[in-house]
């Protein structure tokens, strides 16, 4: 989420440190950041602080919260350094300091380093980790998020699906679902992208009373909005694919490979601005008077000239929609109109529009329209005024007929084709399939829907068929595949690490390190034939104390998917303790 401030607080902010925002009688305004130059910053790295409150690092020690520290900016970067020309630096005995951030001075934006950002973390009190606010300056970038707040600091490497001992959630959830997420998204915040928030959009009521009624609503697979927008839910300013449940020792992986930033997000953050983002406002997005309805025929696509176009705003705070304009389309079809989406507009993130229109012998019909259509038309497209497309058809009640042919077996990592069916008397607009986690698969706007889809898990999975005609009548059908293991006989391999000898009474570590071609699944120490630790996720160390001298053999045994075992094993001697040893 993105700090926002009023005339009156900036006011007692150091104008010294913070650069002009507004327009003021008397103070200059910088010039934008040029068309041609959005998206084309060169590449830059830029260092990452953490202030981090005492309590977290209490039972791990500084050295420790270093590391696991150190493994969280290295994920960030996985997926920064793919996405866009920025990095972050992060070096443990520099630039971590245990101190509660209210007595920071960088967590209140004083102090700040040019290409640097600060990152506040207090200890949270709820159980799970929440909370996310961020601030930044103009390029050369400078910024804090704050307000960040943990039950601990996890080890991304060794994270469990158990819930952990007085929270709710697991390391596993509570580190991808709501710290990396949080951080990556009030990091993607101080590179100027989401001001408004993408998740304002996730779920909003039609509260009009005007046909059609038409709610926007992520969670519904037919909503024709986010019908074209899916890859959104993959970036962290949105951030749904942090809920996705695969293997545990696989998932973060998995997740971080799965993130992918939409091209508004990348068009902000690749673009080194000389006059936005600041603390939340967009001179360069604000001409939103040059914002128009276009109307035309649905069948045809010929301009509905006199159509009656109605536009709404969402005030937010689940307050009830605000009339914005109503006018006629001219000659043309379109109508244009003032959004009037200025700062305040972006301070407040109410940048979201309902249109709706109507036409003699046609039938309404209703669109959404958010500012991240707007950055991307602008920005990414390069369009010169934002256009909200409306076609008009005939009445139309009746849903689409679906039937999918899908296979009632399947492998994992193997090649399965899905083939739906879909027929409707006026046209069909779209085709969906789905799998897990109501993730699509495939998206189709026109025939064959032939989809190719590769398992990534076993089980019974679900594959859902969602078709939506010109009118918007939805239809849906399913089918069961069952997922089998994939077909392995290749063994994994194993190397253990064991001392040559220990003594009674005292821990002895044992490692190992295992592979497979697919994934490995469990590794156990076995000691004499008795199972002494048994570990589902790497690093593979166990800690095994001897109780009596002489010799005793250690197994490392390690298993995949699909059952194969590989072992190695080593002698070790165990000593008595001498008396002088005691």
């Amino acid at each position: 989420m993105r700090a926002f401030f009023s005339l009156r607080t900036l006011a007692n902010l150091a104008f010294a440190a913070i650069p002009t925002v507004f327009a003021l009688s008397g103070i200059a305004t910088p010039a934008f950041a040029a068309m041609d130059e959005v998206g084309r910053a060169a590449p830059s790295t830029h260092r990452l602080k953490f202030i981090v409150d005492p309590e977290l690092a209490a039972d791990i020690g500084p050295a420790e919260a270093g590391r696991r520290l150190a493994q969280y900016v290295a994920d960030v970067n996985t997926v920064f350094t793919r996405e866009t020309v920025r990095s972050f630096a992060f070096d443990p005995a520099a630039d971590l300091q245990l101190l509660a951030p209210a007595n920071a001075p960088q967590c209140s934006y004083n102090g700040l380093v040019n290409g640097e950002v600060v990152v506040c973390v207090s200890k949270s009190m709820r159980g799970y980790s929440h909370g996310g606010l961020s601030m930044s300056w103009t390029f050369p970038q400078k910024g804090v998020a704050w307000n960040l707040n943990w039950i601990a600091i996890h080890d991304p490497l060794r994270l469990s699906r158990a819930p952990t001992p007085g929270a709710p959630e697991s390391t596993e959830k509570d580190y991808l679902g709501r710290q990396l997420k949080t951080l990556m998204h009030e990091l993607e915040h101080v590179f100027g992208a989401g001001a408004g928030e993408y998740y304002n959009g996730i779920a909003v009521a039609d509260t009009t009373g005007v046909a059609p009624v038409t709610d926007l609503a992520l969670a519904n697979d037919a909503d024709r909005y986010w019908w074209t927008r899916q890859h959104w839910r993959l970036d962290p300013l949105l951030g749904t694919v942090f809920e996705q449940r695969r293997d545990p020792a696989a998932n973060r992986v998995a997740t971080l490979e799965l993130i992918r930033f939409t091209e508004g997000t990348k068009a902000n953050i690749n673009t080194d601005w000389t006059d936005w983002p600041k603390l939340g406002s967009s001179k360069f997005m604000a001409g939103t008077n040059a914002t128009q309805v276009r109307v035309t025929d649905r069948d045809t696509g010929t301009a509905l000239p006199g159509a009656q176009v109605s536009v709404w705003r969402n005030p937010g705070a689940g307050k009830p929609l605000v009339m914005l304009v109503t006018g006629v389309a001219d000659a043309s079809g379109r109508f244009v109109f003032d959004w009037d989406c200025g700062f305040s507009c972006f301070a407040t993130g109410k940048t979201t529009l309902l249109v709706k229109a109507r036409a003699a012998n046609r039938a309404p019909g209703a669109s959404w329209f958010t500012i991240f259509d707007a950055f991307e038309q602008k920005a990414v497209q390069g369009q010169q005024m934002f256009t909200i497309d409306l076609a008009l058809g005939g009445a139309d009640t009746a849903p689409p007929t679906v039937s999918v042919a899908a296979p009632s077996m399947a492998t994992v990592g193997q090649l399965t084709v899905i083939a739906p069916a879909v027929v409707d008397n006026a046209g069909v607009w779209g085709v969906k399939v789905l799998g897990r986690d109501s993730i699509p698969i495939c998206t189709f706007t026109a025939p064959p829907y032939t989809c190719s889809w590769t398992p990534s898990a076993p089980g019974v999975q679900t594959i859902r068929v969602v078709a939506v005609d010109a009118a918007g009548n939805s239809a849906v059908a399913s089918a069961n595949v069952i997922v089998n293991p994939p077909s392995d006989t290749v063994p994994p391999t194993v190397a253990l690490s064991a001392p040559a000898s220990v003594a009674t009474g005292i821990a002895a570590r044992l490692t190992a390190t295992a592979s497979d071609n697919v994934a490995v699944t469990e590794l156990k120490f076995i000691v004499d034939g008795k199972t002494a630790c048994t570990l589902r996720a790497a690093p593979y160390v166990c800690a095994w104390t001897p109780k009596r001298p002489g010799a005793v053999n250690i197994e490392a045994r390690v298993a995949d998917a699909a059952g194969n075992v590989a072992s190695v094993s080593a002698s070790v001697r165990i000593e008595g303790l001498r008396a002088e040893d005691l």
